[in-house]
């Protein structure tokens, strides 16, 4: 199993990265690329950095001390190339006028296989096909790629596609994800819901961000502006007391039982269409178009959705006190940082699985 805990290393680095050397007065040094990759042996072109001095002008940067966040993973020469050493992902930084900047170098196996859902959520009665991620040095032959899982009751996966079907409650147990003599494990989860609480889900940030957590869930059918139902699907992962990462998808229009093995395009937002007003914001009081969120409150980190993205329902059912609803879904969010809006290395991948409550909230907006 690759991550079940919180690991943000760009948000360390990349918070980091928007915070270090800006705002102090002195000007800014940025690391390009901020986002690199790296097969294991292999070397990165040199790393640039750019300086920018309290008046805003470019300048010479002067001399640059190079360094890596983790040595075991990569190392970085006083040229700012990067060397892989082992699977896994390294803040490299560079240090000059003063002023610190960073970028994030993620290593890959010359034969990589990467699960984007580490965990499944799915009820008893589910379909859900698992995506993976596989990297070859060199790309022919390809890998060959199939799925096993140790015998259980809860579900079985087929070989060929990694599609799950979800028998009966339990879990978590293994499926395992196959590239040649590689392997990567998962867990699945097939959860029954006895009343409106208890809902979870399971999502992976990917980029200049990279987590993957389980987190409570839940969903409504609340008031927008007007008086029609809006939906919104939300998770919060929240460890310590203090608010660390929320996914949060917004459609236009209620979720009700008809809507069941549907998928609903998530298109993009602008963050500025996000603005507070009476009552919460724009965009959720009186959803422009289906759109999606991801923060890191705790990094101020924020990446609204882009077009293209996905939220399927597999099935809505009737629970005590409401409904219950299971789904997937998959999107771009772009981050907001000044360095990285509109930049294609501030884009993010989100995936994910759930099984949650669904509610009609009676509160106008909120």
């Amino acid at each position: 199993m690759n991550r079940l805990a919180l690991i943000l290393l760009a948000a360390a680095a990349l918070a980091g990265c928007g915070d270090l050397g800006i705002g102090n007065g002195s000007g800014s040094l940025a690391v390009s690329p901020v986002l690199d990759s790296v097969f294991v042996g292999d070397r990165t072109g040199a790393h640039q950095v750019i300086y920018v001095d309290a008046q805003g002008t470019v300048q010479p940067s002067g001399p640059v001390t190079w360094a890596s966040s983790d040595t075991t993973l990569a190392l970085v020469n006083a040229n700012g190339v990067v060397t892989g050493v082992r699977r896994g992902a390294a803040l490299i930084t560079a240090t000059a006028q003063g002023l610190t900047g960073g970028g994030l170098v993620v290593v890959s196996d010359t034969l990589d296989i990467t699960l984007q859902m580490d965990t499944v959520y799915v009820l008893p009665g589910d379909t859900l096909t698992v995506p993976v991620v596989v990297l070859k040095r060199n790309p022919v032959p390809p890998a060959k790629v199939w799925f096993s899982a140790p015998a259980n009751a809860e579900f079985s996966i087929d070989s060929a596609s990694g599609r799950i079907t979800a028998v009966a409650v339990g879990g978590p147990d293994r499926y395992i994800a196959h590239a040649n003599a590689l392997a990567d494990t998962g867990a699945v989860y097939v959860m029954s819901l006895t009343d409106t609480t208890g809902g979870k889900m399971f999502f992976s940030v990917g980029g200049t961000v990279i987590s993957h957590v389980g987190a409570p869930a839940g969903a409504v059918n609340y008031v927008a502006t007007g008086g029609h139902l809006a939906f919104q699907l939300q998770a919060v992962y929240n460890p310590t007391g203090n608010t660390s990462q929320i996914v949060q998808i917004t459609l236009p229009d209620s979720l009700t039982a008809a809507d069941s093995n549907t998928a609903f395009t998530i298109d993009s937002l602008n963050p500025n269409e996000d603005r507070p007003g009476v009552g919460g914001s724009a965009a959720v009081c009186s959803p422009p178009r289906a759109w999606a969120l991801w923060e890191a409150q705790s990094r101020r980190i924020f990446a609204y959705s882009r077009p293209g993205g996905a939220l399927g329902i597999t099935r809505i059912i009737t629970i005590p006190n409401g409904q219950a609803v299971s789904g997937r879904f998959r999107y771009i969010a772009q981050r907001t940082d000044p360095s990285l809006q509109g930049d294609p290395l501030g884009a993010l991948l989100i995936t994910g699985s759930f099984v949650v409550p669904l509610v009609r909230s009676t509160t106008v907006c909120r």
